[in-house]
């Protein structure tokens, strides 16, 4: 029994010591609310307690990842505490270290040796950090389960004494001394990794339908009828890393290089014929990841030693980084295989496992530079280790965007590195390109389809071309639990809710498995309640074991986050830790406050933030490295699930094809508009005044193929001149995901234009029902099917204009004007209204034009010049009823085509370069 005078506990911790009394429950961890604030990414969020039971003090393991441990021996039942006792939590040699001293024991009791106490695990041979297990080696299954700090009630976030208010930028000297940075150390906000049990995976990485198994040793053949767990363990957890170091280059965590002075592995464990690698059971080494290949490549035994070769897989089989299609491997080489990483270890893979300093996202001097010499970004240094949730918050034009963009690796950096996983993002991105997420602030999703039927679409062009349709089917259900969508699989996007819409745009990332999820203002536009359910997503997919990263303007909800990085204007950091600690640190909790201070100086925020940070010399410029490659897919594939798409998107929205069915019969009812009985027949001679015979005008003809080709025109631009600039959110990220830009072209050409030519079909059907039809052709001996040649031709070039305009506008509103000009300049350029043949100048413009040709070939093959009389009928050579002039006619029209799609997917790929 201890004495009366425990009733009181000190504390001691990172250079702090605080007392406690028997009537508080100390809670520990790294959430808001809890009483000791212990920061490091080992540390739950609320890890232990600590509080005075029948006369003593009695510390207690919260159901935290990592665990306690004392005397490197982890907690397992309550342990009394009437000693001196050193504590570390998260880890029994790394993990952040407490001193818990009871009153009696302060006043100069000496400690008593104790025996090993009960409830105690044996102590562990290295960091009880779960080790990542040979391929085919049983994995121990005694990890304790992950508590969701959203799974209970939270208590009320603890109140903590506020600095002058009048003291507009405080001295870090003044602040709480909880939360003074160390001089040695910057201060780092919270990290949180977790080491998530089998069990309790994401439900994207659950093993696919397909029996799965693996090699006990890569380069052995498997030894049957042993347990096999799944590739893809989790990573385990590891130190706290500083996050806000000004631009240490010692800081940065070890990037990889080709350990090219390493032996060559050997290849004496390798059968002769090799071993198979592929995410399917008839492989000798299975790679339970959806973006490996069913046979994604082979272990073979070469000459000089060990080889990989890869198999034509959709992905690529990288090693250190670089894409190869054979390479001789040397021992610590690194092999990457979907998202999943092997090291070659004496003449076989071993699943890797990444050291602490490796894990979660690093940015560390990162400046980024436009126009010569303005600055976006300016230094900026944080850290968001595994588990994690990350704010990027700032005033307008601050940069939050841009270093998202960055982070994401779509935007190189002008200096500075960032990295993830240990990698350089940017000099590997086509290897770890499938590990990031991008949700960018336009939802990504066509609002006529529904939910499965979007993910389906975004699985067939994001998964391999060799997954299976019931492999995809369950990634899609797991995706859709995992986000409670499922209950709204068969809702149109269009009728979801505003937080319902971007749940359904996070699950097309989580398709790929990413582990790095970016999202561009997910909250914009919502209610406060729709702000909160999408903030305690993140909460749920960070704590699930993903680093996530959120640019937002609302602060309602930063409490759920595990760090806050505020930038100022310019790019400039102006507090980087945990939400809790801003008050301590800026002078005030009022973030509407802080964003005015920010934006009014944001040089003396820098100031101020780099003044509490330890000095250290910038990193060395980054070198510019070669644009990473798309993955390697099929182009047929692609166009195929492309086309199919577009098809559904046209089906689904009844509106817009009640439209396109209305309108051939609306544009051939005004060409019966025109008066007169002959159509396209010739209507004989009459006799002159001189009493000399000469060719009757038949100016119907030349006015009917005036409205036919106009109509064509308008058929074609007025289907797809808002196609794409409506599509432009969804192309980029598609686009940055592996989608081939000409295959996204040539399903937009091929469907739009058979639609025109259906229309185009109606329109002249019904025109020559009415209308005497030509009696032939100038090439074709049917005149009416030639016909429809010409008008056909002609509004499938006028499908590609309008897709050129289209990737011209920059905006919707953009649209209409266009259009406008565009069908009044075909009707000016056509020649049968306004005369341009033997114009200088206008001639010559008007070669431009789809409608001059279309109206010339029809013009040949209705023979106008001998149903006109008119001069220009006469004088366009053209306008002739001979096959040279209708060949070259159609020819030019075709060129035209050609010419105008080569110039559309010239601007896809700039925009995509540009995004």
């Amino acid at each position: 029994m201890s004495s009366p005078g425990a009733q009181q506990i000190t504390v001691r911790h990172d250079g702090t010591e605080r007392v406690f009394d028997a009537t508080q429950q100390i809670t520990m961890g790294r959430a808001p609310e809890v009483l000791l604030f212990v920061d490091s990414p080992l540390v739950s969020r609320v890890h232990a307690t600590l509080s005075y039971e029948a006369g003593s003090w009695m510390l207690t393991d919260n159901g935290s990842t990592n665990g306690v441990f004392v005397d490197a021996r982890r907690l397992t039942t309550p342990l009394v505490i009437n000693r001196p006792t050193q504590v570390r939590l998260g880890d029994a040699i790394s993990g952040p270290l407490l001193h818990l001293l009871p009153q009696s024991a302060r006043g100069g009791q000496a400690p008593q040796p104790q025996p090993q106490r009960q409830g105690m695990a044996p102590p562990p041979n290295r960091p009880p950090s779960r080790p990542q297990p040979q391929v085919g080696q049983p994995q121990s299954a005694q990890q304790p389960p992950v508590q969701s700090p959203y799974a209970q009630q939270r208590p009320p976030a603890n109140q903590q004494a506020r600095p002058n208010p009048q003291q507009a930028w405080p001295n870090p000297s003044q602040a709480n001394p909880q939360l003074r940075p160390n001089p040695n150390r910057p201060y780092s906000g919270p990290q949180h990794q977790q080491s998530v049990p089998q069990h309790q995976q994401p439900a994207q990485q659950q093993p696919n339908p397909v029996q799965q198994r693996q090699a006990p040793h890569v380069g052995a053949p498997p030894t049957p009828n042993v347990p096999r767990p799944p590739v893809n363990t989790p990573p385990s957890s590891g130190d706290a890393i500083n996050m806000t170091t000004k631009a240490d280059t010692s800081a940065l965590p070890p990037i990889r290089a080709r350990a090219s002075t390493a032996a060559i592995a050997r290849a004496d464990r390798i059968p002769r014929g090799g071993l198979n690698i592929g995410r399917t059971s008839d492989n000798q080494i299975v790679v339970n990841d959806p973006m490996a290949s069913r046979n994604h490549a082979r272990l073979v035994a070469d000459r000089e030693g060990l080889a990989i070769e890869d198999l034509n897989s959709a992905n690529g089989t990288f090693v250190n980084g670089r894409r190869e299609q054979r390479a001789l491997l040397r021992e610590r080489d690194i092999i990457t295989i979907g998202n999943v990483d092997f090291v070659v270890q004496e003449g076989t893979l071993v699943r890797r496992q990444r050291p602490v300093a490796e894990q979660g996202l690093h940015v560390h001097g990162v400046s980024f530079t436009v126009e010569g010499n303005k600055q976006l970004l300016i230094d900026v240094n944080m850290q968001a280790g595994r588990g994690s949730l990350t704010a990027l918050i700032g005033p307008s034009g601050a940069g939050k965007s841009t270093l998202s963009k960055l982070i994401a690796g779509t935007t190189h950096p002008s200096a500075g590195v960032v990295t993830f996983e240990g990698r350089n993002l940017h000099a590997e991105y086509e290897a770890l390109r499938s590990r990031i997420g991008m949700v960018p602030q336009d939802d990504v999703l066509h609002r006529q389809l529904t939910v499965k039927q979007a993910l389906n679409f975004a699985a067939q062009l994001r998964l391999p071309p060799d997954t299976s349709k019931a492999d995809r089917k369950q990634v899609i259900e797991d995706v859709l639990k995992e986000l409670s969508l499922t209950q709204h699989a068969d809702t149109r996007v269009d009728r979801l809710s505003g937080g319902q819409r971007k749940r359904a745009s996070v699950a097309m990332e989580l398709l790929t498995g990413p582990s790095l999820l970016i999202l561009d203002e997910p909250t914009s536009g919502l209610d406060p309640a729709l702000d909160r359910q999408v903030m305690t997503m993140l909460r749920e997919l960070a704590d699930a074991g993903r680093t996530v990263i959120v640019v937002t303007h609302s602060v309602a909800c930063l409490d759920m986050c595990d760090q806050v990085l505020l930038l100022a204007p310019g790019g400039k950091t102006a507090f980087c830790g945990h939400p809790g600690s801003v008050g301590h640190v800026m002078g005030t909790s009022d973030w509407a406050e802080i964003f005015g201070r920010v934006a009014a100086d944001p040089d003396r925020a820098f100031a101020n933030f780099r003044s509490r940070q330890a000095f250290a010399e910038p990193p060395a410029p980054v070198k510019p490295v070669e644009r990473a490659k798309a993955p390697k897919s099929s182009p047929f594939k692609q166009f195929s699930t492309l086309s199919r798409r577009q098809l559904r998107l046209i089906f689904a929205d009844r509106g817009y094809l009640a439209f396109l069915g209305i309108l051939p019969f609306v544009l051939a009812g005004l060409s019966l508009v025109v008066p007169g009985k002959n159509g396209f027949e010739s209507v004989g001679f009459v006799q002159a005044p001189d009493g000399s015979f000469v060719r009757a005008n038949n100016g119907e003809a030349q006015q009917l193929l005036v409205v036919l080709i106009l109509g064509a025109c308008f058929l074609g631009v007025a289907l797809t001149v808002r196609d794409l600039v409506g599509e432009r959110a969804i192309y980029f990220r598609e686009r940055a995901v592996g989608l081939r830009s000409g295959a996204y072209l040539m399903s937009k050409i091929v469907v739009f234009s058979l639609a025109a030519m259906l229309q185009s079909a109606v329109m002249i059907a019904i025109v020559l029902v009415v209308k005497k039809p030509p009696s032939k052709g100038a090439v074709i001996p049917s005149g009416p099917v030639e016909l429809y040649l010409d008008v056909a031709l002609t509004a499938v070039c006028c499908v590609v204009l309008g897709l050129a305009l289209s990737a011209l506008a920059k905006s919707n509103e953009q649209v209409m004007p266009l259009l406008v000009v565009i069908i009044m300049a075909q009707l000016v350029m056509a020649g049968g209204l306004i005369p341009v043949t033997g114009r200088a100048v206008l001639d010559q413009i008007s070669w431009l034009f789809p409608s001059r040709w279309g109206y010339s070939a029809g013009a040949s093959t209705v023979n106008l010049p001998d149903l006109s009389a008119s001069d220009a009928a006469q004088k366009d050579h053209f306008w002739k009823h001979t096959v040279a002039a209708w060949s070259l006619d159609m020819g030019v029209l075709a060129a035209i085509l050609v010419l105008l799609a080569l110039f559309t997917w010239s601007r896809l790929r700039l925009k995509k370069s540009a995004a």
